[in-house]
């Protein structure tokens, strides 16, 4: 299913507002007059995109955003503050990294600090973080991400 099809409703209704769509740093669909341009991932700063950018997002496959369970959400406010990203190496590792790791043969590296979340001690976590990822994951944009309630741990 294509972007187009799945927020037809809300293209349609901001449309016929008069507004155009804009995408927020947290991926909602939202009219372009309720954000600051620097929010918006068609542009930045006084550059927008949006011409450019619009087209491709509506034709680009929808993409459902993750949820987290509440034992994800504890752990990830357990983290010390210094802690900013998580990734998963080759090997199917989980890292904590204290700077924003690069990608490196096999692993994400970084020189300033990183540790391994035990599956041992924690279990499975984080399943839809992946090798596969072009950028570690925020840990802040972690905690944005919707909790599933119902699990009960």
């Amino acid at each position: 299913m294509k972007n187009r099809e799945k927020f037809a409703k809300e293209i349609l209704d901001i449309a016929c507002s008069g507004g155009t769509i804009a995408i927020d740093k947290s991926g909602n669909l939202v009219d372009c007059r309720d954000l600051i341009c620097t929010g918006c991932t068609f542009g930045k700063a006084l550059t927008c995109k949006k011409d450019e950018l619009i087209p491709k997002w509506c034709e680009s496959e929808y993409v459902e955003k993750p949820t987290i369970t509440s034992r994800e959400k504890k752990f990830l406010n357990m983290l010390l503050p210094k802690s900013k990203y998580i990734a998963r190496d080759e090997n199917d590792k989980l890292y904590v990294y204290t700077e924003k790791p690069k990608r490196v043969i096999g692993y994400w590296g970084c020189p300033d600090g990183s540790y391994q979340i035990s599956a041992d001690i924690f279990g499975n976590m984080f399943d839809f973080i992946k090798w596969e990822d072009e950028e570690p994951w925020r840990i802040e944009d972690l905690k944005k991400l919707e909790c599933e309630e119902y699990e009960t741990d």
